[in-house]
């Protein structure tokens, strides 16, 4: 009689485990020999007996594998005495919804030149060079182990939130904005456009001298071509770290919070805060300038981001459009943005129901505000050409922030209004 008959249905014999998880026999004995899975016990005729615990273990390490980790890297992060399971798990999700969303766009992309080589039309040689971009960047191996123990250590996304009780800068995370904008072909030395960041937040509170709560909304400008931006998370686990520090003076707090920001971003940063019922914040523009798209009577089939679809027509024009059905995903915690665009542009008269369709292709597209808003700037000048271009997103808030980035090929200067579903 083995030491496991009184609970046998828990544990699994190493061929029973192997059929159940399509990984041989022969992987399983070689990952006991290396220490990267040993079974959780021994019969005591020396058989592997293989746990309910040590099935996720191997989910962990085939997931890992698969995304381009070697073994090596793979053991050093689950033996970390650090290791988060529930982390992981949220990493290798939102990574495999990436891949999910890459599939699909070459899918499409192959589907689109197939089409065109049936019809005997002439070869959308963009198309074909998006397919080589996209697979190429597709490659996990060392980007990806890079990718995976910077998000595992260093953010605190996928993670449940330890709010620090007082003053701790240290939650901020600044993630660069390089390799986005080389992604979209942006020129890093000569960049086609200006702008900045706005921020703000609702929720800051702080002690004065005589430990009486403060509250105030703070907005915060910075600079498009800083070198980084500040995840948002970050951000909010950061005001909160303030809720029970003392400053004597609002000054000192301002000093701070400026300072702080400006060490992450590495740039200029503007940080006012104003009282809650300041009339900046109470005055609500009720809807952007110009034309809004949404009325158009159109039909929607895209919902991963297809350039190809905006087009022009030949007359030139100087005009406004807006919409407010641009929503993306976070491109850490896949969580929902929903935001209002406004574009501004002279040019080649832009085709309405197209460019509706491209900010609604945007639905299941997974970056960044900042990236999206790039991205159709970006995108916007490619295909359509504009002599001169803005486009300006104000997103809705979440965690008591919102963001709102603002792209242009002419100096602007720093704005911010407030729409009704902020």
């Amino acid at each position: 009689m083995g030491v496991m008959d009184k609970d046998v249905s828990k544990y699994y014999r190493i061929k029973v485990f192997s059929a159940m998880t399509s990984v041989s026999v022969r992987t399983l004995q070689y990952y006991d020999d290396i220490d990267l899975l040993k079974p959780a016990k021994r019969s005591e005729a020396g058989y592997r007996l293989y746990s309910e615990e040590d099935l996720l273990r191997l989910q962990q390490i085939v997931t890992l594998k698969y995304l381009g980790l070697p073994l090596t890297t793979i053991k050093e992060i689950l033996l970390n005495a650090d290791f988060d399971v529930l982390a992981s798990l949220k990493f290798q999700a939102h990574t495999f919804a990436q891949e999910a969303q890459r599939v699909r766009q070459v899918s499409s992309l192959l589907e689109y030149l197939a089409t065109q080589m049936q019809d005997n039309q002439a070869i959308n040689w963009a198309s074909m060079t998006n397919i080589i971009k996209v697979l190429e960047m597709n490659r996990m191996g060392d980007q990806m182990t890079s990718k995976y123990q910077q998000q595992m250590s260093n953010c605190e996304l996928g993670k449940q939130s330890d709010y620090q009780e007082t003053y701790n800068p240290d939650t901020l995370f600044p993630i660069p904005r390089a390799g986005k904008r080389q992604e979209i072909g942006v020129d890093q030395e000569n960049p086609i456009f200006q702008g900045f960041d706005c921020w703000n937040h609702y929720e800051v509170s702080w002690l004065n001298n005589k430990g009486k709560p403060m509250v105030a909304i703070a907005e915060i400008f910075y600079d498009c071509h800083t070198p980084n931006i500040v995840e948002s998370k970050s951000l909010k686990l950061y005001f909160n770290s303030l809720n029970n520090t003392r400053f004597d003076f609002l000054a000192k707090l301002q000093q701070t919070v400026t300072q702080d920001l400006q060490e992450r971003v590495e740039g200029e940063v503007i940080v006012n805060f104003y009282p809650v019922n300041s009339d900046k914040f109470t005055n609500i523009q009720r809807n952007l300038t110009g034309t809004c798209l949404d009325d158009l009577d159109i039909s929607c089939e895209e919902y991963l981001v297809n350039p190809n679809l905006l087009t022009t027509h030949d007359n030139q024009v100087t005009e406004t459009l807006h919409s407010h059905l641009l929503r993306s995903n976070c491109l850490i915690t896949n969580q929902p943005d929903w935001g209002s665009v406004q574009i501004d542009y002279q040019g080649k008269q832009i085709d309405h129901a197209g460019l509706l369709r491209y900010l609604v292709s945007f639905r299941n597209h997974n970056e960044f505000h900042e990236q999206c808003i790039e991205r159709i700037f970006m995108d916007i000048m490619g295909h359509c050409q504009s002599e001169k271009l803005t486009v300006y997103g104000r997103y809705t808030r979440r965690g008591g922030l919102d963001i709102n980035p603002y792209r242009s090929t002419h100096p602007v200067d720093m704005q911010n209004i407030r729409l009704p579903r902020q």
